[in-house]
């Protein structure tokens, strides 16, 4: 690439880091950049209710946050990096909170570390890309307060996959929870259930897409898809006076966790119809 620096050109090295005192360095020096300012002490005060970390002075110096980010743990690292996303985008502004997101974005890559940033600024690592961006486009799609359970029970789930070792078990229960918070917004009293999904959603299908006989029954074999997802991903749920079963294998579940999340969203667009 033209004009491009030698080292991010010929110099990267052929594994990912899971520390690098560079990123943090480079990190630590964004927090003397305008948009902080004013924001510091409630910063550090949003980090210290969120991690329990107290950082010195009330962290009103940015060298302060300099110093916390290059010698903090690297659990404690990776969690400032989400909630300084957080207090900007709730706090400030959608837009600060994306200037955040994506200069650490840059440095991440640069500097080849094995984590990477989802839209709204979950750190995960640098493992199978398309599926967590899989996951993280469908929690950005759940923002509105409508849907804060939904999205909540999504983040659990995704929490699960990334524990060391992952929970694939708890994470696929908590997704299957997610689907049925969602649906019961839909359809208040309903139970998620393939025959609650075909008599509530197929008349909304019918109706949505009428004038197109080919999306129609494009999005009616959708439905039915639905319907197996939910007959499947029910066998993982926590039976009353059943042994709890086994870890299902990771295939499994991420493959169900996958088609979860675009269903999901989809769901997140009928709703919308209903609520027009």
């Amino acid at each position: 690439m033209p004009g491009e620096r030698f080292s991010l050109l010929y110099a990267r090295p052929g594994d990912l880091a899971s520390d690098s005192a560079r990123a943090r360095h480079r990190i630590g020096t964004l927090f003397r950049e305008s948009v902080f300012n004013g924001h510091l002490e409630l910063l550090a005060a949003y980090l210290g209710r969120n991690l329990g970390i107290l950082l010195s002075g009330d962290g009103k110096y940015p060298s302060t946050w300099h110093q916390f980010v290059r010698e903090c743990r690297i659990a404690d690292f990776l969690d400032a990096v989400t909630l300084v996303y957080r207090y900007f985008f709730w706090h400030v502004s959608e837009e600060t909170a994306s200037w955040w997101r994506e200069a650490v974005r840059k440095i991440f890559a640069e500097e080849h570390l094995a984590y990477q940033i989802d839209d709204i600024g979950g750190v995960h690592p640098r493992i199978d890309e398309e599926f967590q961006r899989n996951i993280g486009s469908t929690i950005a799609a759940l923002k509105s307060e409508r849907y804060h359970a939904v999205r909540e029970l999504l983040e659990r789930a995704s929490g699960h996959l990334s524990a060391e070792p992952a929970n694939y078990k708890q994470a696929l229960r908590a997704t299957w929870a997610a689907a049925d918070a969602l649906f019961a917004l839909m359809f208040p009293r309903a139970q998620l259930t393939a025959d609650e999904i075909g008599s509530r959603l197929r008349p909304l299908l019918e109706r949505i897409y009428a004038e197109d006989a080919a999306t129609k029954e494009a999005a009616l074999g959708m439905l039915t898809g639905f319907q197996t997802w939910v007959e499947a991903a029910t066998r993982f749920r926590r039976q009353p006076g059943a042994a709890d079963g086994a870890q299902p294998p990771a295939d499994v579940a991420i493959l169900s966790i996958s088609c979860a999340a675009a269903l999901l969203r989809w769901l997140v667009g009928l709703d919308e119809h209903l609520l027009a």
